[in-house]
């Protein structure tokens, strides 16, 4: 009995390796691939709409990928014509930078007697590091930029026939499980096409809001270039927990650089993604994304962890709404009901700490 236990445990490691050397190796197709699902699913009740006024299902699926082409390319041209104005100088970065660098190691030597020669190492790493790799990255750009419009235009051609075939491709999920099965599966769809396409158009409509917010308030501010940054900050919170930080990171060290005064620009550069980030998460998504999702921050991270480590940053915006979809089939599954738990938020109401919970200890011991 041991020893088949052992041989089904490494069976199944060996599957799992080899379903994740491919999904490195064919990341190309599958990348775009994954994505069209999650648009299909987004695109799917305004397709289900035109056909039901009886126009032909082809022609209603092109017709939405059409508006969606030109929506999406109309913002891209209005973002990259404000971005085309935009300049930066990278030998004046250096050149700040090395100056900033000077100024903070002379502080380091007079009040804490660092080795003025060692700390010139290490800034001159930082600054080569920094700064002369953006040459090589330049070099990589137009390779990127080839396979980046590959998979762009595969987008389209996935999302039709991922629409035209949705029919099909539920009648072949039925024909794999047995039949009294059937209505449990259909159930686990339902449920999976709801939460996919409330959080999809929740989350679009959540980037643009924070594009206008934190663009906004980068003006107000004073911040060069507050649409580039507040742009970037806005899609990179696709990515939970490290995008907020990262996109509030990226105009804070822009500003450290090159202001000869930055501290009181970086304080409120640093109050603006606060307050930003705290109108996100406890206004803007709960109402319009919803509260489907419910997936501790322990499970969201490790996975994030490992969708970089397989497909990068397509990897990290897909890997939320993948893990919910796996929740919803693991709870729906006895066998892996426990699994659906654990992944859960469930469990642990009670130490939660939020706004709500403190106002209520407060009122208590004040009657």
């Amino acid at each position: 009995m041991k020893k088949l236990s052992l041989t089904s445990l490494s069976l199944t490691l060996f599957i799992i390796s080899i379903f994740i050397l491919v999904l490195i190796l064919a990341q190309n197709i599958l990348v775009p691939f994954a994505l069209s699902i999650f648009f299909a699913y987004l695109f799917y009740p305004l397709v289900a709409r035109i056909e039901r006024w009886g126009v032909q299902r082809g022609i209603s699926i092109l017709l939405v990928i059409l508006i969606a082409i030109l929506l999406v390319g109309g913002a891209g041209l209005l973002v990259s014509a404000k971005l085309s104005n935009m300049t930066i100088n990278f030998t004046e970065l250096k050149e700040q930078f090395d100056t900033k660098a000077e100024s903070l190691q002379h502080v380091l030597e007079n009040k804490i007697g660092v080795n003025p020669t060692t700390m010139d190492h290490y800034v001159s790493r930082v600054s080569e590091s920094i700064f002369k790799s953006w040459e090589s990255e330049v070099g990589s750009f137009f390779s990127a930029t080839t396979t980046t419009i590959f998979q762009i235009g595969l987008l389209p051609v996935f999302i039709f026939f991922l629409l035209f075939y949705r029919t099909k491709t539920a009648y072949f999920i039925f024909k794999l499980v047995r039949r009294e099965n059937k209505p449990k599966t259909v159930h686990i769809m339902r449920e999976v096409s709801t939460v996919t396409t409330q959080y999809m158009g929740g989350m679009l409509i959540v980037v643009v809001i924070l594009a206008v917010l934190n663009s906004t308030g980068l003006l107000i501010i004073g911040v060069p270039n507050a649409l580039a940054f507040g742009v970037l900050a806005a899609i990179l919170n696709l990515i939970p927990y490290i995008g907020t930080f990262i996109g509030g990171l990226i105009p804070v060290i822009y500003i450290l650089i090159t202001s000869a005064h930055p501290f009181q620009t970086v304080i409120q550069i640093t109050i603006l993604f606060s307050i930003v980030q705290f109108l996100e998460n406890n206004l803007i998504t709960p109402n319009i994304v919803g509260n489907n999702i419910k997936i501790n921050p322990l499970a969201i991270i490790l996975s994030l962890l490992l969708a970089n480590l397989v497909w990068g940053i397509a990897g990290m915006v897909i890997a939320v709404p993948c893990l919910a979809i796996l929740k919803i089939i693991m709870r729906n599954i006895d066998q892996l009901e426990p699994f659906a738990y654990l992944i859960s938020d469930r469990g642990t109401s009670k130490y939660e700490v939020s706004l709500k919970r403190i106002w209520k200890r407060i009122k208590k011991k004040h009657t």
